[in-house]
């Protein structure tokens, strides 16, 4: 379970930049059975055109930056802050690490799938759905960029 109330989620979109919101779901503000908390009350995603992102969830906030090594192939370069809070319950580092891995590793086989369906000779183009504005508006920044 992701922990985040889907129901809450938003999405605001600036010139460069995509900002994606969701409320924390699950028992207290996504806190999981066994009072760990990584999330916090809310997750805040953001993505700077062309390749890098910052996420922010509770006492944790990630970025990734995407270099491309070509058509199919990119290295994700990942730095990780943390609350000063939390700095020395190497516990909860060790346990968000873990967390972070996961979703990482989860997000790579979609991303995959994604690009041997759109490689399928059964794929034909269409329309974004609604929850994708993010992708919509990389994709008219790219082609602004491509056409120069």
């Amino acid at each position: 379970m992701s922990g985040l109330d889907l129901e809450t989620y938003s999405t605001t979109l600036f010139e460069r930049v995509s900002i994606q919101e969701c409320g924390g779901g699950g028992s207290k503000a996504g806190e999981e059975e066994d009072g760990f908390d990584r999330l916090g009350s809310q997750a805040l995603y953001a993505f700077v055109y062309p390749n890098f992102m910052i996420n922010r969830y509770g006492p944790w906030m990630d970025t990734n930056l995407v270099i491309p090594l070509g058509p199919r192939k990119c290295k994700v370069v990942f730095d990780y802050f943390l609350d000063p809070s939390l700095k020395d319950d190497e516990a909860f580092i060790r346990r968000s690490l873990e967390e972070s891995k996961r979703v990482q590793m989860e997000d790579v086989v979609l991303c995959e799938n994604v690009q041997r369906g759109l490689e399928s000779p059964a794929y034909d183009k269409g329309r974004y759905a609604l929850v994708e504005k993010p992708m919509h508006h990389f994709h008219c920044l790219l082609h602004q960029n491509l056409k120069i």
